[in-house]
């Protein structure tokens, strides 16, 4: 994010210093190519951002799922071990 931050600021800043100080409207037009480009950088973060937040919680949700899978099999163990000890008293 601060790496489109800072693109954003350059590029702007250079529009600014490149476009005549009596025509703003000139200034704006002349920057809206870049504007577009960086409008299409950010949404490509956005989205990738997304994507590997959903990737993450999924992977989340299957590790959670397996130490819940691990914990049971762990209880079936001990249960077992109970077992064992009081019948052998």
């Amino acid at each position: 994010m601060r790496a489109v931050a800072l693109i954003a600021s350059v590029l702007l800043a250079g529009c600014a210093a490149n476009a005549p100080a009596p025509e703003p409207l000139r200034s704006a037009d002349a920057c809206k190519a870049e504007i577009d480009r960086l409008n299409a950088a950010l949404a490509a973060e956005i989205a990738e951002r997304q994507r590997i937040a959903r990737a993450a919680g999924r992977r989340e949700e299957a590790l959670r799922r397996q130490l819940e899978a691990m914990k049971s099999i762990e209880r079936g163990f001990l249960e077992r071990e109970d077992r064992m000890q009081t019948e052998t008293r």
